[in-house]
């Protein structure tokens, strides 16, 4: 008789026998290693429970009666541990009465076969077990490739945004959209000076010690990163997920980041210096690049202005800038919230009118000298409420 039926990937399972019946045990041997399955045999209790970590097989038949350490332990310790959950069990005996069944499939067994054994019916509940295993695996593989790529996402974007991309609410196509949002640009100052005294890899890991806390602050307050610049970032509010305050956010996560450099400068021996550009517009934002390789980008003259703002900061020496249209877009947002205008919570004071590179206009920069922290706190409740609602 030829077996031409059995797929190639049965070939790869790996079934383990512990019986302690040899004629029994040679019997099954025979019979499954024709439909191509690798076959391993312990007639003992102990040895089958090492053989278990060793052959790691994909499927085990377990006799309950056995020498040594009987197949219900065998299957307890096996159940215990993670490694082997997957692994389909199946039990035999001759012992057919309800009490055993019960006790076997409430200790993690997938089948219970009657002695003695109908090979055909058992070879069918074998292929069906390891098909159903491999879709499991399968699975588990995905999963495991989905956590690594949240993990990747969550770099880059807040939890509950990156919830929605996965989700697919937001669109993995290339194209986007004009929308209205605030644009930051933070920069480190003198970072080449830096790494030349602290040397490429002692400074690629004071970057990323500090990236990793701005990058909280801004996740916290709605933001997203867009892009780290090597010695900045570029962040953005409103896009690829509008909230009702995104303005209002950006002037915020710019003053913690003020009041965080402030505290992380008292504890390491190279102090930041920086500055924070921030502006609000119309920009495109969405993937571009082609279906090989796509990146999300934000493209628009609210993009430029914010870096060009944020270069003003070393020629005039405040750490934070923002142009007129990010207090007036949030003062008129917060007003529909019915929220505390950002010109109640923020000492804001204008710097001057700068005519700024690639401008025909003068653009009127202002800056934050002081906050009402209680205030900003208690409004920090509110908006979370606000968020959680919608």
């Amino acid at each position: 008789m030829e077996f031409n039926l059995v797929d190639n990937l049965s070939k790869t399972f790996k079934i383990l026998i512990i019986e302690d019946d040899p004629t029994q045990a040679e019997l099954l041997r025979n019979f499954i290693s024709m439909w191509g399955y690798k076959i391993h045999i312990e007639h003992d209790g102990e040895k089958g429970l090492k053989a278990v970590y060793e052959f790691k097989p994909d499927l085990i038949l377990l006799d309950i009666y056995l020498p040594n350490k009987p197949g219900l332990e065998i299957l307890k310790e096996i159940r215990k541990n993670p490694e082997f959950e997957l692994i389909p069990i199946f039990v035999m005996s001759a012992d057919n009465s309800e009490e055993i069944k019960i006790v076997t499939m409430s200790n993690g067994a997938n089948e219970f076969i009657v002695k003695p054994i109908k090979m055909a019916d058992l070879i069918m509940k074998i292929q069906t077990a390891l098909e159903l295993l491999e879709s499991r695996r399968t699975i588990q593989e995905l999963n495991k490739k989905l956590e690594k790529e949240k993990n990747r996402l969550l770099r880059y974007f807040s939890a509950d945004l990156v919830e929605k991309i996965l989700n697919e609410e937001i669109p993995a196509e290339l194209g986007g959209d004009i929308v209205e949002a605030s644009i930051m640009f933070f920069d480190v100052r003198s970072s080449t000076t830096i790494a030349e005294r602290m040397g490429p890899k002692n400074y690629a890991n004071y970057i990323s010690a500090l990236f990793s806390d701005l990058m909280d602050i801004i996740f916290n307050n709605q933001g997203s990163v867009n892009e780290l610049l090597g010695d900045g970032i570029l962040a953005t509010f409103g896009c690829p997920v509008p909230t009702e305050n995104d303005q209002f956010n950006a002037l915020k996560t710019a003053a913690e980041i003020v009041e965080y450099v402030k505290g992380y400068n008292q504890y390491v021996t190279e102090k930041v210096d920086f500055g924070i550009g921030i502006a609000t517009g119309k920009i495109f934002a969405g993937n571009i690049g082609s279906v090989r390789r796509m990146k999300y980008a934000v493209m628009g003259d609210p993009v430029n202005t914010a870096s060009r703002i944020q270069d003003l900061t070393k020629e005039t020496g405040y750490k934070i800038l923002f142009d007129f249209n990010t207090i007036q877009v949030a003062n008129e947002k917060q007003k529909k919230l019915n929220l505390p205008l950002c010109t109640e919570v923020f000492q804001i004071k204008k710097v001057g009118s700068f005519l700024l590179k690639g401008k025909t206009e003068n653009t009127e920069i202002y800056t934050i000298i002081g906050y009402k922290k209680k205030l900003l706190q208690e409004l920090q409740k509110r908006t979370t409420l606000l968020s959680a609602k919608n």
